[in-house]
């Protein structure tokens, strides 16, 4: 009785293409994890490497002909 595998509306086919589906997707997420993490490890590693620095950025550090993409004005 327990030796048995009933499946209603399924054939093998189906199975193997829901077992590769699931296989994909969990293949694809991980590659996404990947990536996001290889982006937020670069990030940090950056955001290190300019607190490291001798002298903080300012203002100053900007071009003359700088201007601010947002107006300050409402």
């Amino acid at each position: 009785m327990f030796g048995r595998t009933v499946t209603v509306g399924m054939t093998a086919a189906d199975v193997g293409r829901m077992e590769t589906l699931v296989i994909g997707v969990l293949v694809l997420w991980v590659l996404v994890a990947l990536g996001v993490a290889v982006v937020l490890g670069r990030g940090i590693r950056l955001a290190d490497t300019r607190a490291r620095a001798a002298r903080a950025l300012t203002t100053a550090d900007l071009p003359a002909e700088f201007q601010p993409g947002v107006s300050a004005r409402r």
